[in-house]
């Protein structure tokens, strides 16, 4: 027994050792290996960096999202402003168009009544009647020779275009020739 004893000693001693009742003692050790704890770090810092990078991408795509919102915001601001101004034209264009018929309106009635005046019976009578005038006499009357060719030049009607088209410029080259 006693050499039973010795052996069990011994065994411990050389790292087995036996468990009296039902209580097994940790097998693992409570430290763990170097390399193991590199390989969690280096996860980690993985894991680290990819999360980094995500929130970069997202910040990165709500930017352009914000950007091109208010492009887009621009862009219909723009779109609305430019309608205000046609409409503001067509209003302003539509005014004048009435001024104009106005005035063409005013003009004919104008027009009228100065072909009415200009009846050589009734300008006599309402100088004569009216204004008290009377036919010159003929020492009034003073007679002026005008030589034939006057000093008034006159020149053709100039539209202000030219013609700019092939057909007007080959037109031209042959009147030439």
């Amino acid at each position: 027994m006693a050499a039973k004893r010795y052996q069990e000693r011994n065994r411990m001693d050389k790292g087995s050792y036996y468990t009296y009742g039902n209580v097994a003692y940790e097998l693992q050790p409570d430290y763990t290996p170097y390399r193991v704890r590199e390989e969690e770090e280096e996860r980690r810092k993985e894991a680290a960096r990819i999360a980094r990078e995500e929130a970069k991408e997202r910040r990165i795509s709500s930017v352009k999202m914000i950007a091109m919102a208010l492009v887009l915001f621009a862009g219909c601001i723009a779109f609305m402003g430019m309608h205000v101004v046609v409409d503001h034209a067509e209003v302003s264009l539509r005014k004048q168009k009435s001024t104009l018929e106005d005035l063409k309106s005013a003009n004919a009635i104008l027009e009228a009544e100065l072909t009415e005046q200009l009846d050589m019976d009734y300008i006599k009578q309402e100088a004569t009647e009216r204004l008290g005038m009377s036919e010159p006499q003929s020492y009034q009357v003073v007679y002026i020779d005008v030589p034939k060719q006057s000093y008034t030049v006159q020149y053709a009607e100039d539209d202000g275009a030219e013609s700019t088209s092939l057909l007007d410029k080959i037109k031209n080259i042959l009147k030439k020739d």
